[in-house]
Parts: structure tokens; sequence; C-alpha cells
């Protein structure tokens, strides 16, 4: 076997599903393996064990004064009595459950509990999310074919 066929091997091992080759020619062994995929993890924090020591800061941090905030603070959804509904998933979100048709549900409409009122689609399938509330939608959070996170406030609800 010549550096030509171990090349031609490598590259045929390179482009296939195959993970491992062993090739036995007149008493000559060739074992040729890929490396092992590297497995990258998105918006995971490095853990730390727990008999680590905590690393001292270098120079201590000051903190700048924060001006105070004018006018009354702002209310938050539940502050004033309306219902968040959340996405239960990451996708994108769609009002309507095609292009063609109508959105589900529009600002103002009335929503019963346990009805459709918008899709997500997660790895090319469409996932009809239903109202965890009955009551008039106050606001529509996401704007349609927008990428959503798992908890991402969809809808505002007056219940």
């Amino acid at each position: 076997m010549n550096v030509e066929d171990i090349a031609k091997l490598i590259e045929l091992i390179d482009r296939s599903s195959l993970s491992e080759l062993q090739w036995n020619v007149e008493g000559e062994t060739l074992l040729l393996k890929k490396p092992e995929p590297s497995v990258v993890q998105f918006g995971a924090y490095p853990t730390v064990p727990s008999s680590a020591a905590p690393i001292p800061s270098a120079l201590p941090m000051a903190v700048a004064p924060t001006a105070a905030p004018s006018g009354p603070p702002p209310t938050s959804s539940l502050d004033s009595g309306l219902v968040e509904i959340k996405s239960p998933m990451v996708g994108t979100f769609y009002r309507s459950a095609s292009p063609e048709t109508a959105p589900y549900v529009e600002e103002g409409g009335r929503i019963e509990k346990g009805k459709p009122i918008c899709i997500v689609e997660a790895m090319k399938l469409m996932n009809e999310i239903e109202s965890d509330a009955s009551g008039t939608i106050v606001k529509v959070c996401v704007q349609n074919e927008q990428p959503v996170e798992f908890g991402t406030v969809l809808f505002l609800v007056r219940p």
C-alpha cells in the first residue's frame, strides 16, 4: 500500500459517515479513525466544582451612582392585572397557520382558554400554541416570523 492509496482512504472516510476504517491487505493493517466531534453548548455557563476556592478580584470595582428615575416606575404586566402568555419552546413565532390566512388573534380580540392563538415552529415542526387564559388580547408582544426563546412573552391578556 502506498501513500496515494492511504490518502484516498483518508478522503473516503472523511466524506463518509464512517467513524473508523480498518484495512487488512497481505499482512499489513491500517486503522483510520475520525476524531470525536466537539460538543458545543450555547447558553450554558461553565460550572465550577464546589471544592474550588473563589477567585479574588484583583482590584475593587467602583460603582458609579445612578440618577433617580424620573416619574413613576413603569408598571409590570402582573401589576396591572394582565396575564402573560409565554412561549413554551424555542422556535419561530407565526401569527397564522399560513401566509394566506388571517392571524389566529388580533389585539382587542377575545380568546378562550385552550384555543390556538399562534404557532411556534421548532425544527420544522409547526406547534400550535393554545391560550393559557380567557380574556381580551391587550398586546401582541412578538413580530410575525420572529425567533423566540423559551419563556418569551408572546401576548398580554386582560382576563
